[in-house]
């Protein structure tokens, strides 16, 4: 017969048990009421929004007819991400963990990646820029996102075939000696194709995703009435990006505008050479140029320890870079890793030429005189110049602390390797934040796109290089006006 004193203690512990499952499954109801309520305000956010765009696209024109159902799908592509995100958060907090991990972002990662490839068009084209921006999204998903830069899901090669073949006017045969059905690569406005022309050349073929021109259309239609509907956001002029945004694309689905680009290049870096007689508005034929993508000659050289090469290379990239901005005004304005390869001898080739900007002399020498205000210090003069450029904010001096906040990294003396670009770059976005009614030049809308790509590749090496330097003898050339720029 058990003690009475031993009975109680059981009873006591029963209870205590009881009492912390009472507690627990009370914890847990409260979560999931919270993740219920989280989950409703979510979705029922995005379908106000798609309701919102159906409501103003009625009636208008057929683009936005067309893009409806493309905001109905976003919307249910972002309910099902909410909804994951919830799940994770109440299945750590049940573990008594308060924040995801790296499990939790290397799996939302990896669902929004597969979304957006599926999604193609714009949604693709912003997973991408993300991908090049490993200190703002975190090295988990720029290593998913990275994916879209070449791992679309392939279409099938008939309609391939069939595309060339119409935009051309002649076989397959007619053109090439082979074609190889398998694609090099699958991105999220085109495909690229190994062939060999019928004289022998080897040659990669660019072909447009039949179809994207519509989804372009739609996805820069719901952003512009999303803009429309929203109104302004703070630090954000959101209707200039998505001009911009539309325009670049727009510009990127000609492939005549590409092959002239590539055919006016006056740079150092290797790049393709267009066929004219095996191309057309919507197919590019290019030579064939075999080498090791970017990013994995990095991370190789990284891990060799062949450090000096590896900053070597960065260094070229970014003289590369400067030079477009500053002396010849033909810039680059998609260079996200995936379009730059390291070719024989160690030396930088540049792919894909769809999307680019062109600079004026003025702005060139606007720019460069900008950058010497910041080396120098002198953050009246580099605000007088943003004004320049197009720049404007409710209050002048915004303009100025916009100025302050990339000083750091321009300074002559200040090497690459030491700056906190993590920090830096936090400063900026809140800086940003507390910029109302900043107004954004269209030019800068790329250009910061090139900038933030090559940014990123500088904060995750972090190579022992000094911009200043590399810049110096590019701003000396910009401030000194060329006699054609005279001239005309």
């Amino acid at each position: 017969m058990t003690d009475a004193p031993d009975f109680r203690t059981a009873l006591d512990q029963l209870r205590e048990t009881a009492l912390h499952a009472a507690r627990l499954v009370q914890h847990v109801g409260t979560r999931l009421d919270a993740m219920s309520l989280d989950l409703a305000r979510d979705g029922g956010a995005i379908v106000r929004n798609a309701v919102a765009f159906a409501g103003a696209a009625h009636g208008k024109a057929t683009t936005f007819v067309r893009a409806t159902p493309r905001v109905t799908r976003l919307a249910q592509t972002a309910t099902a991400l909410f909804a994951r995100q919830r799940w994770l958060r109440l299945a750590n907090a049940a573990r008594g963990e308060d924040k995801l991990r790296d499990e939790d972002h290397r799996d939302l990662a990896r669902r929004t990646a597969a979304y957006a490839a599926d999604l193609r068009g714009g949604i693709a084209k912003l997973g991408q820029l993300a991908s090049c921006r490993p200190d703002l999204v975190g090295a988990i998903w720029a290593t998913e996102l990275a994916k879209l830069q070449d791992e679309v899901p392939a279409v099938d090669a008939a309609e391939i075939r069939a595309r060339i073949e119409s935009e051309l006017g002649r076989t397959i045969a007619d053109v090439f000696r082979d074609f190889d059905d398998v694609p090099l690569a699958a991105a999220s406005l085109a495909q690229v194709h190994a062939a060999t022309l019928r004289d022998g050349t080897p040659v990669v073929v660019k072909v447009q995703v039949p179809g994207i021109e519509h989804v372009i259309a739609a996805d820069i239609a719901a952003l512009r009435t999303i803009a429309g509907t929203v109104g302004e956001l703070p630090g954000v002029d959101l209707m200039t990006i998505t001009t911009e945004l539309g325009r670049a694309l727009a510009t990127e689905l000609d492939y005549t505008a590409e092959a002239a680009a590539l055919t006016r290049y006056a740079g150092t870096v290797v790049v393709p050479r267009p066929i004219a007689e095996a191309s057309s508005v919507r197919v590019l034929t290019m030579t064939r140029i075999a080498g090791e993508r970017l990013t994995g000659y990095l991370q190789r050289m990284t891990l060799e320890g062949k450090l000096a090469e590896r900053d070597r290379l960065l260094g070229e990239l970014v003289g590369e870079v400067a030079a477009q901005i500053l002396v010849r005004g033909q810039v680059h304005a998609d260079p996200h890793p995936g379009n730059f390869l390291v070719v024989d001898g160690a030396k930088l080739a540049l792919l894909d030429f769809g999307c680019m900007l062109e600079l004026s002399a003025a702005d060139r020498a606007a720019y460069a005189r900008l950058v010497l205000a910041i080396a120098g210090g002198n953050h009246a003069a580099a605000a007088s110049e943003l004004k320049t450029l197009g720049f404007s904010a409710d209050d002048p001096e915004q303009l100025a602390v916009l100025a302050t906040s990339i000083v750091g990294a321009l300074r002559p003396g200040a090497s690459v390797g030491e700056l906190d670009w993590q920090a830096a770059f936090a400063d900026q976005i809140a800086h940003a934040k507390e910029l109302g009614g900043l107004v954004i030049p269209r030019s800068f809308v790329l250009l910061g796109r090139v900038l933030a790509s090559v940014a990123g590749l500088l904060a995750t090496y972090k190579p022992a290089i000094q911009l200043y330097p590399l810049l110096a003898r590019h701003l000396a050339a910009a401030t000194t006006p060329r006699r054609q720029d005279v001239e005309s």
